[in-house]
């Protein structure tokens, strides 16, 4: 029997997919497209250097759909919701979380991308980006601040090979001993889908620290073996 998660989301008809950073090989995009409406349109915020070009190139060449770019900064809030809200896939890139993204996604954007959500849309977060999508995050002097709040409970990790691998991080988990840390490394996500569905997808190397649960860290593969 499947143990209770340590932590929540929202329940939607949707996926919230969350990924380390990937590359053109990955299969974790092409994983996404496979569990989204292919006859939808496919929204895109990045805040890379190339403006997303990279990562809408990638996904063309994988079989997505045209898909447009939602400039969170120029345009205004009805037009930021009906882009977002309406499309089968949001993909979420960003360099720096706390400082660029974050500000950006709360309030309308975060509105839209819940009634994605609840429209059976995917969204992928990725690298940095996936950061935001805890209760907490770490901004860029170490501090804890708010996060999205897709994940209750939670604190993300992106592009680490295990919680405990810095000082800092070692620190925060010692001032929030009842929150569950998720430890995101390059070339793996967790997709977290309709009824509690959860998954590891590319390298499947997702890993959480479960503070007072358990005081260790455990591949989550092991954790939810049903």
């Amino acid at each position: 029997m499947r143990e209770i998660p340590p932590f929540s989301w929202q329940a939607t008809n949707g996926w919230i997919v969350l990924s380390g950073r990937v590359d053109s090989l990955s299969e974790i995009r092409a994983r996404a497209l496979s569990r989204c409406d292919a006859s939808g349109a496919i929204a895109y915020i990045s805040l890379a250097e190339d403006l997303g070009d990279a990562l809408m190139d990638d996904m063309a060449e994988l079989g997505a759909t045209t898909g447009y770019l939602v400039d969170l900064e120029e345009a205004d809030n009805n037009e930021v919701y009906e882009r977002l809200s309406s499309a089968a896939m949001i993909v979420i890139e960003a360099e720096r979380p706390y400082e660029d993204l974050l500000p950006l996604l709360r309030g309308t954007a975060l509105h839209a991308m819940k009634e994605a959500l609840n429209r059976g849309s995917l969204i992928l977060l990725e690298a940095a980006a996936a950061a935001t999508a805890g209760q907490y995050i770490l901004d860029s002097a170490g501090e804890i601040a708010a996060g999205l709040g897709l994940l209750q409970n939670a604190l993300i990790v992106a592009n680490t090979l295990a919680i405990d691998d810095s000082s800092l991080l070692t620190s925060v988990r010692l001032q929030m001993a009842d929150t569950t840390f998720v430890g995101l490394p390059p070339g793996s996500a967790l997709a977290l889908g309709p009824e509690g569905a959860i998954e590891t997808w590319g390298e499947r190397q997702v890993s959480i620290s479960l503070g007072n649960l358990a005081g260790s860290s455990v591949e989550i593969e092991r954790y939810w073996a049903g």
